[in-house]
């Protein structure tokens, strides 16, 4: 056995457990074996409530494990051919994996990739090393700037006709070159660090179903190191879906910044900073669909969480840096279960009260 199937078999006995019977939807299931196949050992689970076993609804009846799929998956729509998308992943694995593999997958997991209506007009557009543009920013630690190019292009010109969004792409353009390093790598504050300092009595937090939940809950089995769930889930989804158009971007909010919210604006922006200080941060996903940039954070647990001050920032940053108006921003936070959506702009500018009602 070679060395990368041997610690591939180490990998799958961490497989994660699953958390929901998918009979009756009781918590209660435990480990109850293994059940052997061709390439991967995949692991049976136990219902102490309706005492039915089961696996993996996702895995059952793959030959191949599912990290080697989406991998093949992924790397047939960056615009390898299939033969190389399959020499790519087997190589990666150490399987035979076939060109006929991939695009039996393709066909098989075919409602998890929206960007297939848009790969072979891209593909015959542009030229493959126009498509990417990627960047490794070394921010104290390191950041995968992705921006795609070419989805953007298709979403702002040729399907969607977004062209009030056109500032979001000259700026995305300018971040490779442009991005100041050091105001990154220095003692800035950062974004995340800020809590409880907004008024958040208009915001209205809204649940909602989204695709994204949908591609989490199928990227994140495949994850066995917690570390890399936010680098392969933007990958799957800056590559596969049909809206996410950048990952890890870089944004930062100055006190000039500020005054202009307060003081031209007339927002309610209690943040305070001092000359020459700057608030820094990393966008996990950027989006552009339904009339709005969406700025998405993948928070493991999402139910537990409201990172609102963390996405507000975010957002009140890229408008500037773009000269997008707040309006047009959305912020939500997902993880496999759940996706919680909410206008940045109720955050900042409040309803007055009508003083007659009061009265």
């Amino acid at each position: 056995m070679c060395i990368c199937m041997r610690k591939e078999k180490e990998k799958e006995k961490k497989e994660k457990i699953l958390t929901h019977c998918p009979y009756c939807q009781g918590k209660t299931i435990v480990k109850s074996g293994v059940r052997k196949k061709k390439h991967e050992a995949v692991q049976i689970y136990y219902c102490k409530n309706c005492e039915k076993k089961f696996v993996s609804g996702v895995t059952k009846n793959l030959t191949y494990p599912l990290r080697v799929i989406l991998e093949a998956i992924t790397n047939y729509n960056s615009f390898n051919s299939l033969e190389e998308a399959a020499q790519m992943a087997g190589e990666k694995y150490g399987l035979p994996v076939s060109a006929q593999n991939v695009n039996n997958w393709l066909k098989g997991f075919k409602e998890y990739l929206p960007f297939a209506r848009m790969r072979d007009y891209i593909a015959k557009k542009y030229d493959k090393r126009d498509i990417f543009v990627r960047s490794k920013l070394f921010h104290g630690q390191i950041y995968d700037f992705i921006y795609h190019r070419a989805k953007l292009n298709c979403i702002l010109d040729e399907f969607f006709k977004h062209q009030k969004f056109k500032p979001l792409q000259s700026f995305l353009e300018i971040i490779d070159a442009e991005c100041p390093h050091q105001i990154f790598q220095e003692s800035s504050k950062r974004a995340s660090e800020y809590k409880n300092v907004f008024n958040l009595d208009q915001v209205k937090i809204t649940p909602r179903p989204n695709f994204a939940v949908k591609m989490a809950r199928l990227v994140i089995q495949t994850v066995l190191n917690n570390k890399l769930r936010h680098e392969v889930l933007q990958n799957f989804m800056l590559v596969n879906d049909s809206v996410t158009v950048a990952t890890e971007l870089p944004i930062l909010l100055d006190k000039a910044d500020l005054d202009h919210y307060k003081n031209t604006l007339k927002f309610v922006t209690p943040l305070e900073l001092a000359e020459g200080e700057v608030i820094t941060g990393h966008i996990d996903i950027v989006q552009v669909r339904n009339g709005a940039v969406h700025i998405l954070d993948y928070k493991p647990s999402a139910k537990k969480v409201k990172p609102l001050e963390q996405l507000t920032i975010y957002a009140l940053a890229l408008s500037r840096l773009t000269g997008l108006k707040l309006f047009h921003f959305k912020c939500a936070w997902f993880d496999e279960n759940d996706y919680f959506e909410f206008y940045p702009l109720h955050v900042v500018m409040k309803k007055k009260k009508n003083k007659a009602a009061v009265r």
